[in-house]
């Protein structure tokens, strides 16, 4: 890589450090105060809690080893038409604001769009600022930037993984040239996948913790699921008839897909590894999966129900947890950690909320 390309600017957080040192002053939503949210609730299988967090115009979609959901806010106020990142944990909802976020050129921000986060809570994205493309890392502090040159856009980022490492799926117009960026926790950045994509190219899935990346290469018609680990490997998997979709990775190298029921009613969900393919178990034929785990486990949903697969053996959640002891009933679930811990959408006292569900 050209040197004088890649500019970091500075903040007050170290990068790779989540230290959510303060909690941000956040205003529930009408009918949404103390007195009215539910209680952590235990029972013999769980402990559920709930998020403070409006269910409404919010999209949480990633869960860290510290019980930390990330995903979007989307707050439709006059000064801010942009999709709003946002953490969240129990008693404590962190989102992007100027004093924590933008620093002082707010209303300069056209795109934002966050990945993931890691086992610490650090979150990343892109954005465009001024007309250029960024990478931002956010822990609570201030964003890092990470500055691409003029005329290259973004179009993915993946991670960070657990060590802060991440990438970036980009686009130089000038020279038709897809690139895939990878920056590593020495602050070096490089290209580990670089085509003219005409019918060619490579859509990221996602990172795993350990660093180990996901995508799916295009050669013409042909669609190949690959993991990266120092160099593309090929998973032996055939994409093009399983009428899925690639949802995410985990840290052993398996590729979780699920079903996209426009192409088939009856599609099946997959989980992938390096020469084997294991058919997902499902409740019902709309089972469709949002997660896994480096163990293995997998969360989903089927109708109104969130599914959870551990061991093999998939269980409707609420059946397993003993939904009705706790008095909720789990509709989704989009995340799921290490930890056994799970994100995702139920009902309490008929009211929706974000819940976060530990296993014991």
């Amino acid at each position: 890589m050209a040197a004088g390309l890649w500019v970091l600017a500075g903040c007050d957080g170290e990068s790779g450090k989540a230290l959510f040192s303060g909690k941000i002053n956040f205003v529930s939503p009408s009918g949404y105060d103390s007195i009215h949210r539910p209680e952590s609730i235990a029972s013999d299988k769980a402990t559920v809690e709930v998020l403070p967090l409006m269910t409404d115009h919010t999209d949480l979609d990633h869960l860290s080893d510290l019980g930390r959901a990330s995903g979007f806010q989307y707050l439709f106020t006059a000064n801010d038409a942009l999709p709003t990142p946002v953490s969240v944990a129990p008693g404590d909802a962190t989102i992007a604001l100027p004093s924590n976020f933008f620093g002082d050129d707010s209303y300069n921000w056209t795109r934002l769009r966050s990945a993931s986060s890691n086992k610490q809570g650090l979150i990343a994205g892109y954005g465009v600022v001024n007309q250029l493309y960024l990478v931002w890392t956010w822990d609570g502090h201030p964003v890092t930037r990470y500055l691409l040159p003029a005329g290259v856009s973004i179009e993915q980022v993946i991670g960070p993984a657990d060590d802060g490492s991440f990438a970036a799926n980009t686009y130089n117009g000038s020279t038709v040239t897809q690139n895939i960026l990878h920056w590593k926790t020495d602050g070096s950045v490089s290209s580990i996948y670089s085509i003219t994509p005409i019918k060619a190219g490579m859509t990221l899935i996602g990172m795993a913790s350990n660093g180990l990346i996901g995508g799916i290469e295009r050669d013409g018609n042909l669609l190949m699921p690959k993991i990266y680990d120092g160099q593309w490997k090929a998973l032996g998997f055939d994409y093009n008839q399983c009428f899925c979709e690639a949802k995410r990775i985990n840290a052993q190298g398996q590729m979780l897909m699920s079903p996209r029921f426009d192409l088939d009613p009856d599609a099946r969900g997959y989980l992938v590894g390096s020469g084997s393919a294991t058919v997902l178990p499902r409740l019902g034929t709309q089972t469709t999966y949002a997660d896994l785990n480096n163990t293995g486990d997998i969360v989903g949903t089927s109708g109104n129900t969130a599914v959870i697969i551990i061991g093999g053996m998939l269980h409707d959640l609420n059946t397993y947890v003993g939904s009705a002891s706790l008095g909720w009933h789990f509709d989704t679930a989009v995340a799921i950690n290490n930890k056994k811990q799970i994100v995702g959408l139920g009902t309490w006292q008929g009211q929706q909320r974000w819940y976060l569900l530990t296993l014991k």
